[in-house]
């Protein structure tokens, strides 16, 4: 399997839905999923920091995509029916995880994330995930309340039970709290929306695929700074963040008359500024991440999220022409982003490109 094929299988993870056994208003993937778990991760990481921990932005969020990998293979299990399994045979789960990691050193990807949690840190990820669960389900049992009441008093009680042994929760909580409620709208935004999609994908998905494909990009650059790695991590998680606010203003737009794309940058700022005041203490979090969200293709760390972002505009065309859509908006766009790729001083660049050409037009 070539690396370009492993990074294609990765947007699985696109059509991977959650409580899919259930109606629901609003299906979360497991790409949205983890986007929110991730931006909740590198909050909860910086305000430990100025509490005095030294944890690593790259170690765990790295981490935390490894923990993930296993589902391009098992899909979702729902948290009932892996609860279940745990109660019956907790050995024969780790049998499966251990299985799937073994089937997926195929997959070529896995070596870029294969990290663990900082000591201590776990406990907060395994609450972040526990919160973004909660957020899906509160949603859906404002409209079939019989199908999530039980599920939504069960994970309630386990934040309960986690909240117990973790220093700082209730200030973390709240910003955490603030924060999600935004970040949520990413998952009802699909990217090119006003054309028809056969395998549609969200803002946050597409940012979870961004995050993954640049961490990807600082190794196969034979990186070593690990300071740019953090920065191309923030910049990755919060590159499409204003879009929250301001809904997607598609390229062609901003570009349409001079002058426009720098109005449409001006109005996010205040946007995210106005927002940033409705709560003091987010404010001083996002005191560091404020200039990766406005100048995300800035400086050195801009290059992998810039060129990341742009692949995986490719692989998203590469999704479409590969399923029988037919309209011509997508070859066209899939070839302009190969020749703005390959303006990018990334040798690798160039093979990912053919071999995701090659996915998609002769595979």
């Amino acid at each position: 399997m070539s690396l370009g094929e492993s990074i294609y299988d990765l947007t699985n993870l696109f059509t991977i839905y959650r409580w899919n056994n259930r109606p629901a208003l609003l299906r979360f993937t497991e790409a949205d999923n983890v986007f929110h778990s991730l931006l909740l991760n590198m909050i909860t990481i910086e305000f430990l920091n100025k509490k005095g921990k030294d944890y690593s932005i790259s170690t765990n969020i790295r981490a935390k995509i490894f923990k993930e990998l296993p589902k391009i293979i098992l899909s979702d299990i729902s948290l009932d029916t892996k609860k279940r399994i745990l109660l019956k045979n907790q050995e024969m789960w780790g049998k499966v995880l251990e299985k799937s990691y073994e089937e997926l050193k195929e997959n070529k990807i896995v070596q870029f994330f294969d990290s663990e949690y900082e000591e201590g840190f776990e406990k907060y990820t395994n609450f972040i995930d526990l919160m973004v669960s909660l957020k899906e389900i509160e949603i859906n049992s404002r409209i079939y309340p019989e199908y999530f009441e039980k599920p939504k008093r069960e994970t309630e009680k386990k934040l309960r039970t986690l909240r117990l042994n973790l220093p700082y929760i209730n200030e973390l909580e709240n910003i955490l709290n603030y924060v999600l409620k935004i970040s949520t709208r990413m998952t009802t935004m699909y990217r090119w929306n006003k054309n028809h999609r056969n395998v549609k994908n969200s803002v946050s998905a597409h940012t979870f695929m961004v995050v993954a494909a640049s961490i990807i990009f600082y190794f196969l650059n034979k990186n070593t700074d690990e300071q740019l790695l953090d920065e191309i991590i923030i910049a990755s998680i919060l590159h499409d963040f204003p879009e929250a606010f301001t809904g997607d203003v598609i390229t062609p737009t901003k570009k349409k008359v001079k002058g426009m794309e720098d109005i449409i940058s001006r109005i996010e700022e205040e946007m995210i500024e106005e927002w940033l005041k409705g709560d003091e203490d987010t404010e001083k979090i996002f005191k560091r991440f404020k200039d990766y969200m406005i100048n995300p293709f800035e400086s050195e760390y801009g290059r992998y999220v810039r060129a990341s972002d742009l692949f995986n505009a490719m692989l998203e065309c590469a999704i479409e022409i590969r399923s029988g859509n037919s309209q011509m908006l997508f070859r066209e766009a899939f070839f302009n982003m190969k020749k703005e790729l390959k303006q990018f001083d990334f040798d690798f660049i160039y093979d990912l490109i053919d071999e995701i050409e090659k996915i998609t037009f002769f595979n």
